[in-house]
């Protein structure tokens, strides 16, 4: 991942209340202006282009794990070299500022090429719940990859609908090999049982392992 060197924007410092400006003294931390963190944000788009065209090639591929990975690994670097050239700003302000960044490199929103790239809750569910197949997904669903964008949880409701979109294809294979027990019925129950519990714990143990 690129190494940003901050220091190298020579941004002014200060800040906006209402219509005024208030300049900040140089000792300790500086908050930036408004249009400081435009500033940083083009200056962070060409520090970080390689690393944003990476996070973008992610996208296109459909490996929101990863995309979402180096993202929040390119905030916590940023982060850091802000503090240590003495600006003070919010974690709003740097997904804000990392996100245009994004846009400025390829001309859409992060948030946006996230959501776009991903499936809905129960359709990752589905691929995830596909018989040792689905534990290769490589995807997060659009709600999933939202929330963590945004910097909330997922809603219940989204992980439920994820869970039983999981639990069909295990629920399938496991039916359609029951039949191959001797007891009409009950092995094509149990084994749909049997498979869709299998389908769901495949799911679960992705979101865990992605934690």
């Amino acid at each position: 991942m690129t190494t940003f060197n901050l220091s190298a924007t020579s941004l002014n410092t200060g800040s906006y209340f209402g219509s005024g400006y208030s300049s900040v003294g140089t000792s300790g931390n500086r908050v930036a202006s408004s249009m400081n963190l435009q500033r940083v944000s083009r200056d962070i788009a060409q520090g970080y282009n390689s690393d944003l065209e990476i996070v973008n090639l992610y996208l296109q591929q459909g490996d929101t794990d990863k995309a979402l990975a180096l993202y929040q690994s390119l905030i916590d670097d940023i982060q850091t070299t802000t503090s240590d050239y003495g600006y003070s700003l919010s974690d709003g302000q740097i997904s804000s500022i990392l996100n245009q960044a994004y846009a400025n490199t390829t001309g859409q929103s992060f948030t946006t090429s996230a959501v776009d790239g991903a499936h809905s809750p129960f359709i990752t569910g589905v691929l995830e719940g596909i018989p040792i197949i689905g534990l290769f997904n490589r995807g997060t669903s659009d709600a999933e990859t939202l929330a963590k964008v945004s910097g909330s949880s997922t809603r219940l409701v989204d992980k439920v609908a994820e869970y039983t979109g999981s639990a069909i294809p295990g629920a399938v294979v496991g039916a359609a090999v029951g039949t191959m027990v001797p007891i009409p019925g009950v092995g094509t129950v149990l084994g749909g049982v049997i498979g869709g519990a299998i389908g769901v714990g495949q799911a679960v143990f992705k979101d865990i392992f992605r934690c």
